[in-house]
Parts: structure tokens; C-alpha cells; sequence
């Protein structure tokens, strides 16, 4: 298969595959989404005004299409995240069969949010600032890991089928 689709289509099934398990284990009380697509959509939009770090992402003015900003940005980071790990695989074609190693690159993922957008946002690294920590920490490490199932699910599925 065309690297490009690929990444596009393991993006996207990873990315679904976690917002789904990510609703199911709310209603379950297992994890309790922090963030609110408004707020990471402004965040987007406001780093194309050149804003990138907020004293409080829910203090700073709304803007229109936030969930939409959100929605988007959110299943874009997923294909390129999934682009990531094949260029891992191109480059270190041992971890190719290993299916271990997408779900370690999607826990490794949850980088990104304790390190970039939390304080970007305000929260601080590993959410320091926010009054309870640990729905940040646990939800991110939630979600994270289940889109390295998600790679995982892709590779066991779909791969030997398209590729």
C-alpha cells in the first residue's frame, strides 16, 4: 500500500478505535475527560493567530468553530502520529512484526499532552497547575494506550488484507 494511504487510514482507526473505547470508559467512570473539545479547539485556532501558550485556555476568548478545530486537529495528529511509527518500521524494519511495539509508540504518545499541551494550555507539565491532577494523567495514559491498540488493531486487520 502507498505510505500516504497507510498512515491516513491507520490514523484514522486508531483515532477512532481510542474515541470510542474513550466515551465507553467514561459512562463507565473510568476515566474522566478534563478537557473539553472547546477548549482544545481554541487552542488549534489560536496557534494560527500566533498564540501558543495560554495563562488559562479557559480564560482566553472562545471562537467560532472550536469543536470543529478540535475535531479536526484531533484526527490530524492521529495520521501523523500513525506516519510516524511506519516511517519507524521503514527505518527499523525489525519492530515491523513486533506487536508490541505500537502499543509502546502510542503509550509513548502521552508525551505530547503532559509535555505540550497541558501547559501550553495553562495546566502545567503533567497538569502540575490543575486542581486535581490525576483525571489528567490517567485519561491521557487511558487514551494514549488505546491508540496504540488502535495501531495494533490496524496491523492484526487490515494490513495483511490492503498491503
Amino acid at each position: 500500500m502507498i505510505f500516504p494511504v497507510e498512515a491516513i487510514l491507520m490514523g484514522l482507526l486508531a483515532t477512532v478505535f481510542m474515541d470510542l473505547l474513550a466515551v465507553r470508559l467514561a459512562k463507565m467512570n473510568v476515566i474522566h475527560p478534563p478537557i473539553g473539545p472547546e477548549a482544545v479547539g481554541r487552542w488549534t485556532l489560536y496557534m494560527f493567530r500566533g498564540k501558543f501558550i495560554h495563562k488559562d485556555i479557559h480564560k482566553t476568548p472562545a471562537l467560532s468553530n472550536e469543536k470543529s478545530a478540535a475535531l479536526l486537529s484531533h484526527y490530524l495528529i492521529g495520521i501523523v502520529l500513525a506516519g510516524v511509527y511506519l516511517l519507524l518500521e521503514l527505518k527499523a524494519p525489525t519492530i515491523r512484526n513486533q506487536l508490541w511495539m505500537p502499543l509502546i509508540f502510542g503509550l509513548a504518545t502521552v508525551l505530547l499532552p503532559w509535555l505540550w499541551l497541558y501547559p501550553s494550555m495553562g495546566l502545567g507539565f503533567l497538569a502540575s497547575k490543575a486542581p486535581r491532577r490525576s483525571p489528567y494523567i490517567v485519561t491521557s495514559l487511558v487514551n494514549h494506550t488505546n491508540f496504540g491498540l488502535g495501531l495494533c488493531l490496524w496491523i492484526v486487520l487490515f494490513r495483511r488484507f490492503l498491503v
